[in-house]
């Protein structure tokens, strides 16, 4: 037993390593990169129904709070008739934003656990002049505590109602989400809708192994600092063609 605990720690601590490096290797930038604090229910059934659950059954709430950092944006030329307008002088416009974030948060499940999680996205998101629209992956840790006690077995052989220390999960899935900028691409406040699916593991091996996890969250993600470089680079919006 005592190995087992060994190797989970073990594992848990090169999972946090992997989930942070992407951060440590971009602290310099920190500054300009956007954060978002959001609020989701949380709840474990199957789509469509883990979907609409927050207006038909109990709420199972939680909160998160996430770190961005872009891994490229992609970007074109504005075209009038089939001309590259940016060879007349015209300029650039973001048209997307390939991205990864590191989350951290907690949720608690009525009658059942709360739990506390780190996890990892990755995605593509689609500028659309003021709008976004998103499609990510992601993975991570989760360690639920029971809510109600459960007897455990101790070393004489006698067993002892408690809640214990938790349960080490593990949590993957994918998700889309829908959003508007209030604000600009250098000093961003976008609003934003997400509807994540999860399948958490090992939940109980020996008849729910993959357990389903529906999570819809509203929220908002902002600059705390304005990069001035940034107010030079390309505009979300759609440029005319220029005149000749």
């Amino acid at each position: 037993m005592s190995s087992v605990k060994k190797r989970d720690r073990f594992s848990l601590l090169i999972l946090v390593f992997y989930l942070l490096l992407p951060v440590l290797m971009q602290a310099q930038a920190w500054k300009s990169k956007p954060f978002s604090f959001s609020v989701f229910n949380n709840a474990t059934m199957m789509p469509p129904a883990s979907l609409t659950a927050v207006f038909n059954q109990p709420i199972h709430p939680g909160i998160a709070v996430s770190y961005e950092f872009g891994w490229r944006e992609t970007i074109k030329s504005p075209v009038f008739k089939n001309i590259n307008t940016f060879a007349m002088g015209g300029q650039k416009v973001y048209t997307g934003k390939w991205f990864q974030n590191i989350s951290l948060g907690w949720y608690y499940h009525r009658y059942v656990n709360h739990a506390a999680f780190l996890t990892t996205q990755f995605g593509y998101r689609r500028y659309i002049g003021k709008f976004t629209a998103e499609a990510s992956l992601h993975a991570g840790y989760m360690h639920a505590f029971l809510l109600s006690e459960r007897a455990v077995q101790q070393r004489d052989g006698s067993w002892k109602s408690e809640n214990g220390a938790g349960r080490p999960q593990f949590v993957t899935g994918g998700g889309i989400g829908l959003g508007y900028d209030a604000g600009y691409h250098y000093n961003i406040r976008r609003i934003f809708i997400n509807y994540d699916f999860r399948l958490q593991m090992p939940f109980v091996r020996s008849y729910v192994p993959l357990l389903p996890n529906g999570i819809l969250s509203l929220g908002i993600q902002f600059t705390l600092f304005r990069k001035v470089n940034d107010q030079n680079k390309p505009s979300q919006e759609r440029l005319e063609c220029p005149k000749s």
